[in-house]
């Protein structure tokens, strides 16, 4: 059960990423609300799967709990400002600590957060 677990996790890693990293790099091709919000929804679905990988039996609400707090960690760490922190959010891989700190980012986490619950749960009364 936790290997088929993982390997459906990572299979909704591996198609989460592309579909996050599409809205940020040609938003042209989404509609407004998701070119503004689809990106952070989908980081804290990927957030919730790759959790969800490392822990397969662990309580979805646990899960749940965990990935809104590692989103709103993220988002609160983008009141430091340090030059060295401001240097490493403007390198390609400063996307994963993204820049300035929204309100707003906080509710979409909230969001993305209840749709990978859901999602999960409903895969793994499933299987």
């Amino acid at each position: 059960m936790k290997t088929q677990r993982r390997w459906i996790y990572c299979l909704l890693i591996v198609l989460n990423v592309p579909l996050g990293l599409a809205t940020r790099w040609t938003p042209q091709y989404f509609p407004e609300i998701i070119r503004v919000y689809g990106g952070d929804v989908l980081s804290a679905t990927c957030i919730f799967w790759g959790i969800r990988f490392l822990y397969p039996v662990k309580p979805l609400w646990k899960i749940a709990l965990i990935n809104y707090i590692v989103c709103f960690a993220i988002e609160v760490q983008q009141l430091y400002q340090a030059e060295w922190a401001v240097k490493f959010r403007n390198t390609p891989a400063g996307i994963i600590l993204g820049h300035g700190f929204l309100w707003s980012d906080c509710v979409c986490y909230a969001v993305g957060t209840v749709i990978a619950f859901v999602l999960a749960w409903l895969i793994e009364k499933i299987i």
